[in-house]
């Protein structure tokens, strides 16, 4: 994880982490504000419905306490009473709007007077919600009673309903009256009339259309929180990158130096802090680290220069004591790049190949000058004994940890490789053989037969083609074979500008 990842992560840590619960614990503190200011909207709510209700059942009592004491009370036993007292009731009720009748009983239960005159004689059974005694004038003594028969469908009036919000009534023995509809979550408050404390008034709403302002407000605070923590975010992300650009400078140079091994580079940074001075001392330590590279880059040219030519006079050495020229190493060694770079070698691995090739022979400056200068046909035993020098040539060479002298051990080894197998000296066959050893086997007897030497002449070319054309599979490699007659132009051109001069 980089320093900048690091960095932004710590400060959202420090910052968005505190930020987010700080805000969560003030929503869910305002949250609960609301959920009580809904609850007690509803019982200010409730609380003037009762009130009003209260003083609605009290003006009653009032004026049935008021009729209770009138001068009518004393005539009530004269004739023609039960007909004043009961219009009298009558039209107390209309003046009410009450449903549900007004009652005089006399101490033996019989209606005397009425609001509704069909129940005049009648006995009374009911119990009523309210009553009162009637005295009389003279004595005081009790001589009937007064009753109030209040219908509770009478409070509706009071009950302001709509689709979201509802009142309904329950009385003392747990009944529930006047409810419209049942929400599916509703809130409620409730509340006893003081004037009838039997009767209980609910008010509720729907929960869901009471909280839909909650949602609402919901809804702007996780905006709210979104925008803040977008904006800590931002304030994280910049803050971070103004620390960290600097660093971010230094790495990227560092690792562009790496990549490149340009150490002309430098690192811009403008801070005067412990960052800039970083800066400068890398600046300081990229210069030193130049010079430095330079003195390598010329010592190791030199090196290798040294080692390109310390092989390639090798190769001549080799080459001479069996009499060859060191044309023929100069051949070899330009017929083998040819090969490479069209079979499929970078540039680089075929110019190595190149410089490699001249030590194909170098294992011969141990073969005895009777066996390698003798002018007539090997021996079996003479001729095993010239094939010893592929494996002393890989043996001279191999020990090296250079590139090009491990190229050169495998010439040397395999350039008398066969493709059929019939080769030496381990009898490698096809693909088993290093493309070094396919590819100079083919450069060498190439250029072995086209060459005049003191004591041969070169072979006609076509004779030379058919032969290469007849161990295609069989000697050689059938793809270089193909490469070879494909740009045979361009190693034409590389003997005639090499050729021998005797």
């Amino acid at each position: 994880m980089s320093i900048r990842i690091k960095t932004i992560l710590f400060l959202l840590l420090i910052s968005l982490v505190p930020y987010t619960v700080t805000m969560f614990f003030f929503g869910s503190s305002l949250q609960q504000e609301q959920f009580k200011s809904i609850t007690k909207e509803l019982e200010t709510q409730l609380n003037m419905t009762i009130d009003r209700i209260d003083q609605h059942i009290k003006n009653i009592q009032d004026d049935l306490s008021f009729i209770a004491k009138s001068e009518i009370m004393t005539d009530i036993f004269t004739e023609d009473l039960d007909r004043r007292i009961s219009r009298l009731l009558q039209n107390k009720k209309q003046d009410l709007h009450l449903v549900g009748d007004l009652y005089i009983v006399n101490l033996s239960g019989t209606i005397v007077a009425c609001s509704d005159f069909a129940q005049i004689g009648e006995q009374f059974h009911d119990t009523p919600i309210y009553h009162i005694d009637v005295h009389s004038p003279f004595d005081h003594s009790k001589i009937a009673v007064l009753y109030l028969e209040y219908e509770l469908s009478n409070l509706q009036t009071y009950f302001n309903n709509t689709a979201s919000r509802q009142y309904f009534i329950v009385n003392g023995e747990g009944s529930t009256l006047f409810r419209p509809y049942k929400f599916d979550e509703e809130i409620a408050v409730k509340k006893a009339l003081t004037t009838l404390p039997s009767i209980t008034i609910v008010l509720e709403e729907d929960k869901n259309e009471a909280y839909s302002i909650i949602e609402k407000y919901r809804f702007i605070f996780f905006i709210t929180l979104a925008v803040g923590g977008l904006m800590i975010v931002l304030f994280a992300l910049y803050f971070a990158n103004s620390l960290i650009r600097p660093l971010s400078r230094l790495s990227k140079t560092a690792r562009d130096i790496t990549f490149t091994q340009d150490y002309t580079k430098q690192v811009v940074v403008k801070s005067s802090d412990e960052i800039g001075q970083m800066g400068a001392s890398f600046n300081t330590m990229i210069s030193s680290m130049k010079e430095a590279m330079d003195e390598i880059k010329a010592l190791n040219k030199e090196i290798e220069d040294t080692q390109r030519e310390v092989v390639f006079t090798m190769g001549a050495i080799g080459e001479s004591r069996s009499k060859e020229t060191g044309n023929h190493v100069k051949r070899v060694a330009e017929y083998s790049r040819i090969l490479a770079y069209h079979y499929g070698l970078s540039v680089d691995e075929s110019e190595m190949l190149k410089q490699a090739s001249p030590m194909h022979d170098i294992g011969k400056v141990a073969i005895p000058d009777a066996i390698l200068n003798k002018p007539g046909k090997f021996t079996d035993e003479e001729f095993e004994k010239m094939k010893e020098h592929a494996r002393l040539g890989y043996d001279m060479l191999n020990s090296s940890n250079r590139p090009l002298l491990k190229a050169a051990a495998i010439v040397a080894h395999e350039h008398h490789e066969k493709w059929n197998g019939k080769g030496y000296p381990r009898g490698l066959q096809g693909e088993e053989i290093h493309i070094y050893g396919r590819i100079t086997a083919l450069a060498d007897v190439f250029d072995a037969l086209g060459s005049d030497r003191v004591y041969k002449q070169a072979w006609p070319d076509e004779k030379i083609f058919t032969l290469i054309e007849k161990e295609r599979g069989e000697h050689f490699d059938p793809e270089l074979v193909d490469i070879f007659f494909e740009y045979l132009d361009e190693f034409l051109a590389v003997r005639e500008k090499l050729k021998d001069t005797f």
